[in-house]
């Protein structure tokens, strides 16, 4: 694993001078089938390649259940399970995969299908909250995979949050962990955005500093490549926390959730260096 460390010269606003976004809520349709593609193109290949496509069908289940999702309902993650929505895009989302997943994942669905009310409640309120290690891992990602749809839905019908002089190590919409950070391209060249695992909103942090605690002052780049790998993390020495930059600039096909599923190998090599993770994958969450 390469150590890239920040030098004196890295470390400028990315945005000072540009007309930008605080928060950018990105098209989930176009966001979804986006990430079924990178899925499936990181798969082939890919040690862990059928639980990238069965990754996959889940974004293009959820893009298909867009109507569904409705346009309003609580922002704030531990609220969503208690309007109930979710659960029958739940419903919806497991008879979309009934027919095409692993014969392996096929009992954990018809378990989630047949899961009591109050049981499935409670491990929706669990996820919620962050007490991921109460709800099992076999199902866990269908849960979150419905409970995102409507909250990024929401969100998507909701005006957007007062821009203020902070910037947050939590999604300013929902309060949730980012999956990673992204270095865009287009009309926000250069520019770095978190990613929200739940509500799929982004928001602008400036480069070269700590997402977790905003220090700047002693950051290591790691990555298994080299320093201009797609996907590195960035470890902070002072907060002791790490999270993943994916930049669109060495490829513009990468997306934060599929580059970053792809990549836990390298979490596994950063967490033995002694740093913990400041965000999560929903297709991994922690336990």
């Amino acid at each position: 694993m390469s150590q890239h460390p920040t030098t004196p010269g890295a470390l400028q606003s990315d945005g000072a001078s540009r007309h930008f976004m605080p928060v950018i809520q990105p098209d989930l349709a176009g966001l979804y089938s986006r990430r079924a593609a990178r899925l499936r193109a990181l798969a082939e290949g890919h040690d862990h390649a059928d639980y990238l496509r069965l990754a996959a069908r889940v974004a293009e289940a959820q893009a298909s259940l867009l109507p569904e999702g409705g346009g309003s309902g609580p922002m704030d993650a531990s609220a969503i399970p208690q309007e109930g929505h979710w659960g029958s895009l739940l419903d919806r989302l497991i008879e979309r995969l009934a027919h095409d997943v692993p014969a392996t994942v096929a009992p954990h669905l018809a378990a989630l299908r047949d899961l009591p009310a109050d049981a499935r409640l409670g491990a929706a309120q669990a996820l919620a909250e962050g007490r991921f290690d109460a709800v099992p891992a076999a199902i866990a990602p269908f849960l979150w995979a419905s409970l995102s749809l409507q909250c990024a839905s929401a969100a998507r019908a909701a005006p957007m949050p007062a821009s203020g002089p902070a910037e947050h190590a939590s999604c300013p919409v929902c309060g949730t962990a980012p999956v990673a950070s992204l270095i865009l391209i287009g009309d926000r060249q250069g520019m770095r955005y978190l990613h929200c695992a739940l509500c799929e909103s982004e928001w602008h942090m400036v480069r070269a500093k700590c997402t977790n605690c905003g220090d700047a002052s002693d950051l290591d780049y790691l990555s298994f490549d080299t320093a201009e790998a797609t996907v590195r993390a960035e470890s902070c020495g002072v907060c002791h926390g790490y999270l993943k930059v994916i930049s669109l600039e060495r490829d513009p096909q990468a997306e934060a959730v599929a580059d970053d599923l792809a990549t836990l190998t390298l979490d596994d090599a950063v967490t033995a260096e002694g740093y913990q993770r400041t965000g999560f994958n929903p297709f991994a969450l922690p336990g």
